[in-house]
């Protein structure tokens, strides 16, 4: 089995990860330095207003209220269950007390 075929199915991804290695290990990077460094964390991650709107986020604090699981909000609004707990904390909700 080949390098590539043993990191990914996705053999473009693969090759250009090989290549850039490759001139790293020869010191033929072109005059550029070369990193491999992930990208910064506020490029890889939607702040939760891009993924929810206000109304969208009021709307699932209100069905939170109301009574719905946090698991059935996450699947709803196509977010995680964590992202749901933060909005209530954010939001400062909680569920009404049982009687």
């Amino acid at each position: 089995m080949d390098l590539i075929q043993a990191y990914s199915k996705r053999r473009d991804l693969a090759e250009s990860l090989v290549n850039a290695l490759r001139q790293l290990q020869q010191g033929q990077n072109g005059g550029r330095s070369r990193s491999i460094r992930p990208a910064p964390l506020s490029t890889r991650l939607w702040r939760m207003v891009d993924r929810l709107g206000e109304a969208d986020q009021e709307r699932l604090i209100a069905a939170f209220t109301a009574g719905t699981s946090k698991r059935k909000l996450a699947e709803r609004y196509g977010i995680s269950e964590s992202s749901v707990k933060r909005l209530i904390r954010q939001h400062g909700a909680s569920k009404p007390s049982s009687a």
